[in-house]
């Protein structure tokens, strides 16, 4: 009898010896099961095959999905990769962010102290509000661009002065509470002027800052580029929302009685209330933000608001001297409501309105 060779076994039973025998079952196969030969398989000719591959890419018609060009003719851009989709999350931690509102925070008083403002840069004569030619050239894209979005708006002359602290949500509370269409109004605000100067590359360029933490540097020329902005409205009658924190009395006034002077007949007022620690969280928050977008990339980064500016708003009375402000300007408007927005996920709330009309500024 001839024994089994060393690491071979012995023969199942109905096994002959010497013959190939069935590989054990290990379950259901779902199909054939390819060797190594059939996995190794290749084209016989792979170039050929690549060329011909990318001879059809390339004449595909323009604009076909596929194809690397576009309807016109012209190169589609690449595909992005993955990994330049990603995004940290977040892209500062907690302390890190802390310690870059103070980095922000000391770079602006340098910069403030080495006049590198934009109205100390810009400007010809001691005051400071006579900007050089070449200024006010920029200026006049700036107003341009920003204007363009009054064209459709009706030449009514009605208006809309809209008050709150820095993070009351006043847009929202427009929108959605007091029932006003903006697109029937042009909207004026300093802060969006300020994104603009931004966008224009007219802000001064602070080492560690983005270009909106930079754009204190900048306030004096976007409220210059918000009264140009509201003259020409004025002139042409349009429809206005002067969306500001209203921090003056006199200002307000001032700006209700300019308004009257170009024949505005109808001004309405509404105010969006909220504590000065509340503004101070949604400002840090808002500021955070646009931080992080501009980490990842994207935007121009969020504006600076020091806590400390907004601590000086509080008010004993009224919470902040920017509801004292409206409380004065209240006996020289036709219409106003204040709204309550101070609860995160909560609708704002009416305390307060002139007439008792629902169809003017309704709330939720």
């Amino acid at each position: 009898m001839e024994l089994p060779r060393a690491h071979e076994r012995p023969p199942r039973p109905g096994e002959v010896p010497g013959q190939p025998s069935r590989p054990e079952s290990r379950g259901p196969v779902a199909g054939p099961v390819a060797g190594p030969v059939d996995r190794q398989r290749r084209p016989e000719n792979p170039a050929t095959s690549r060329t011909d591959l990318r001879d059809r890419f390339n004449n595909l018609a323009p604009g076909h999905p596929s194809s690397p060009w576009d309807e016109h003719g012209a190169p589609r851009p690449p595909v992005p990769r993955l990994a330049d989709l990603e995004r940290a999350e977040p892209p500062l931690t907690d302390a890190a962010y802390a310690v870059h509102r103070r980095e922000v925070a000391k770079s602006l008083r340098e910069a403030h102290d080495a006049h590198k403002a934009v109205k100390d840069q810009q400007t010809l004569n001691p005051d400071k509000d006579i900007w050089t030619d070449d200024r006010i050239a920029r200026q006049d894209e700036v107003i341009k661009d920003l204007y363009a979005s009054a064209e459709h708006v009706p030449c009514e002359r009605k208006a809309i002065i809209a008050g709150g602290l820095g993070g009351a949500g006043k847009t929202t509370v427009l929108t959605e509470h007091a029932g006003v269409d903006l697109s029937t109004y042009f909207t004026i605000n300093p802060d969006r002027c300020k994104e603009e100067l931004a966008q224009h590359k007219m802000l001064p360029e602070i080492q560690g800052l983005s270009p909106m933490e930079a754009s204190s540097l900048g306030h004096e020329e976007s409220s210059f580029i918000a009264r140009r902005l509201a003259l020409r409205a004025y002139a042409e009658g349009k429809n206005v929302i002067w969306d500001i924190t209203m921090s003056r009395p006199d200002s307000a006034i001032s700006r209700i009685n300019e308004l009257r002077s170009a024949g505005y007949e109808h001004i309405e007022g509404i105010f969006v209330d909220i504590p000065v620690e509340t503004s101070v969280a949604r400002s840090e928050a808002r500021h955070r933000r646009g931080h992080d977008q501009y980490l990842a990339g994207e935007g121009l980064g969020g504006r600076y608001v020091p806590a400390e500016l907004i601590r000086s708003q509080a008010d004993s009375e009224y919470g902040s001297i920017n509801r004292r402000a409206f409380e004065s300007a209240k006996p020289l408007l036709d219409e106003w409501v204040i709204f309550d927005n101070s609860v995160d996920d909560r609708p704002a709330t009416v305390v307060e309105r002139s007439i008792d009309d629902p169809r003017t500024f309704r709330s939720e």
